[in-house]
């Protein structure tokens, strides 16, 4: 199945949609009660040092691990692929003559398909995890990494259960069905000659790991069977018990949020066996590289193996909440499950679904091993778009338009002269709109589009005489594509607010594009054109207080992106160092300038933070939005969450994106505000749009707009 009829599937599963939208919501709420009273940053940071490591480090641990465990008579084995791995495992059971095996969750035994493999060779692995063993019955795999069967409702689990056991089940008696699996599952451990765990750590100072369950089936499948193997990565290794400890702290809390989960078993050496003739338990410890130990030496990609399996990646991601794991990764999930199938499956496996990123960077910020997924994912969008290309017409408008200024600029006024048949004026804000555009998708009717400005920014600048002006104080503005063509008024209304304060503004000799489109869909070359147009079209910084941005997402990409898009350009490369240090949001700059406003007028007031702005920028005008206004300002809920724009994203994947902006507008009316105040002229796009779409009265504006529409500057 292409991978645009899985989504479309997934988004038209109202029990999907209703499962993960109330998980993401309670996930939320629940780690920041996790993590009341500790240093998140500090934490993650600790965690992120135990696992920042080469293979030669890697190595030391493995050996050493090795020699502790085999000195108490434990087997080890290292698997170079996943099917040595399938083999070892299936020969020590059939060494003792065993057919079954009970398994505790484990995402390595997914990662190579053991229970495929065993089940060929006449084995039968059982599932011990009530969400695990739900999915070995219906014949599906995890959707999530800690809680597998998260997209099933209590109705799906009773069909499934009642299927298998020929007995009527009741889908509202909860404890039944767990009577049910506790039946069926308790007899398992003592017919299986071999029980099977991952392992969370690897303590390589003395030969233990540790397993966190909320169920106990890790702690009776490791000590009733009387043969034991553990599945593990080489990246659960580490040094000693503080560092165990640190990764244990953080797991439970960003996995579920919980405090700790309910079972914290250590397990060292061989341990009693009731079964086994000598009395003690046959072990064996199996280490699968499957690609991990040459990525311990990529300068990259040896960050993904910093992953703990907590799985908080996709409780956060706005598109995995749309689509669910089934779609939004291979074997492992989330965005740790796009980098992680292009690790170990190869990239053929993950070109497609890394395009399914909307580069909200809300993983980034939320991962415990302080892993920067976002960029990552943005590494190898670049890499499978090298290598099996993208969109041909894309592809075609980044490299002979918008890498090319002068000729975007031509193209685009010539298409604001002869929009105007497609164009009227929207009853509800009296902004201009594309009215209907021919032969548009239904998928993608799911918001009005604004009209290309008939005078781009840079033109009424000059025009209007805003260049003119000056003053000792100085900054620079970039104002961007959409503020370039399409809002010019957001750009004008800061011009003449910090004019009025006394400072001059200046801006680039000639528009450019910051390069992100071309880079969020992979595409190196024109992203590379596009960011040294910026750069050359941009004044040397050293007279300027700042470097002035209204859209996070160019500012971002001026402070990350260019970076790494010019190390071979040392002169380059040295104006981007300079200029990513001046990168400004608005709101930031009146703040520490310390501009005084007064408010006029009484209209309640809410706020969208755009993800770039806090998450690229470490800035939300939010707080300095709720003081200007006081009482008339009205939180938003998850006013950090992705508006599901995303640029092209909105266009190559608009019923996620649409799903995404429409728990967002859902927020927005719940708030009961007259007026929604944003920071990013993408995120106006996408939310008026879609509000207009559904005639819904609230107004949407940048907040240079709202400042220069219902505030004052106090002249100092």
């Amino acid at each position: 199945m292409k991978i645009q009829d899985k989504i479309q599937e997934k988004i038209s599963d109202e029990v999907l949609y209703k499962n993960l939208k109330g998980f993401a919501t309670a996930y939320k709420a629940s780690k920041i009660n996790a993590y009341k009273g500790l240093d998140f940053e500090a934490l993650r940071t600790r965690v992120h040092d135990i696992k920042d490591r080469d293979l030669n480090k890697v190595m030391e641990q493995f050996n050493l691990f090795k020699a502790n465990v085999e000195k108490h008579g434990c087997k080890v084995f290292q698997a170079k692929t996943g099917d040595d791995a399938c083999k070892y495992i299936a020969d020590v059971m059939k060494s003792h003559n065993v057919k079954y095996m009970v398994k505790s969750k484990s995402m390595t035994s997914e990662e190579i398909l053991l229970n495929h493999y065993l089940e060929k060779e006449g084995l039968q692995p059982i599932e011990t995890d009530l969400g695990e063993w739900i999915l070995q019955l219906a014949s599906e795999h995890p959707s999530h990494m800690v809680m597998p069967a998260i997209h099933k409702t209590r109705q799906q689990v009773a069909k499934i259960f009642s299927d298998y056991t020929g007995e009527v089940v009741d889908p509202e008696d909860i404890n039944a069905m767990v009577a049910i699996a506790r039946r069926f599952l308790r007899s398992s451990y003592f017919k299986a000659g071999v029980g099977m765990t991952g392992a969370n750590v690897a303590v390589a100072s003395t030969g233990t790991i540790g397993l966190v369950t909320n169920e106990g089936n890790a702690r009776l499948s490791s000590t009733v069977p009387p043969v034991h193997i553990v599945l593990v990565g080489y990246e659960k290794l580490c040094d000693d018990f503080n560092q165990a400890l640190d990764i244990v702290r953080v797991l439970p809390k960003s996995a579920t949020g919980q405090i700790i989960t309910s079972y914290t078993t250590w397990i060292k050496g061989r341990v009693p066996a009731h079964k086994s003739a000598d009395g003690i338990k046959e072990t064996h410890y199996v280490f699968l590289d499957n690609g991990r130990l040459a990525f311990f030496e990529h300068p990259k990609f040896k960050e993904a193996l910093k992953c703990i399996r907590c799985g908080s990646c996709a409780n956060i991601c706005p598109a995995y909440e749309m689509v669910g794991g089934h779609v939004y990764g291979d074997r492992y999930i989330g965005s740790i499950g796009l980098i992680l199938t292009a690790l170990y499956q190869g990239d053929e496996a993950a070109k497609d679904i890394l395009k399914m990123c909307i580069g909200c960077r809300a993983c980034s910020f939320n991962c415990p091993s302080g892993i920067d997924l976002q960029s990552l994912i943005s590494e190898l969008k670049l890499v499978v778009g090298k290598k099996y290309g993208i969109n041909p017409i894309k592809k075609n408008v980044f490299k002979s338009l918008v890498a090319k200024p002068d000729r975007m600029k031509s193209m685009l006024s010539l298409g604001a002269n002869f929009q105007f048949p497609l164009t009227k004026t929207n009853q509800l804000n009296q902004e201009k709109i594309i009215g209907s555009i021919p032969m548009l998708p239904k998928e993608m009717d799911f918001r009005k589009f604004p009209a290309l400005a008939s005078k781009t920014f840079s033109k009424r600048f000059h025009k209007d005489g805003y260049d003119q002006f000056t003053s000792d104080r100085k900054v620079f503005f970039y104002p961007g594509c959409a503020i370039e063509y399409f809002y010019p008024e957001m750009g004008l209304a800061m011009v003449k607010l910090l004019q009025k304060s006394g400072i001059q503004v200046d801006i680039p000799k000639k528009a450019a594009c910051c390069g992100i489109p071309a880079i969020a869909s992979g595409d190196p070359d024109n992203a590379k054109s596009m960011i040294y147009n910026t750069l050359d079209n941009i004044q040397g910084p050293k007279d300027y207080e700042a470097l002035l941005v209204l859209c996070p997402t160019c500012g971002g990409a001026i402070k990350h992106e260019f970076l790494d898009f010019t190390k071979e350009d040392p002169n380059r490369y040295k104006k981007a160092a300079q200029l990513g240090d001046m990168v400004t949001p608005i709101g930031k700059f009146l703040e520490d300038n310390n501009i005084r406003f007064k408010v006029k007028g009484n209209k309640k007031v809410t706020y969208h933070t755009p993800c770039h702005d806090f998450r690229s920028l470490d800035y939300s005008a939010e707080s300095f939005l709720s003081k200007l206004i006081g009482k008339q300002f009205i939180p938003l809920t998850d006013t950090n969450v992705c508006c599901g724009f995303g640029g092209t994203y909105s266009l190559d994947f608009a019923t996620i994106s649409n799903g995404i902006l429409t728990k967002k507008i859902e927020n927005i009316q719940a708030s009961g505000a007259e007026i929604l105040v944003t920071d990013c002229p993408g995120c106006v796009m996408q939310i008026n749009g879609g509000l207009m779409h559904k005639n819904i009265p609230v107004k949407v504006l940048h907040l240079t707009e709202f400042i220069e529409k219902y505030v004052e500057v106090i002249k100092k």
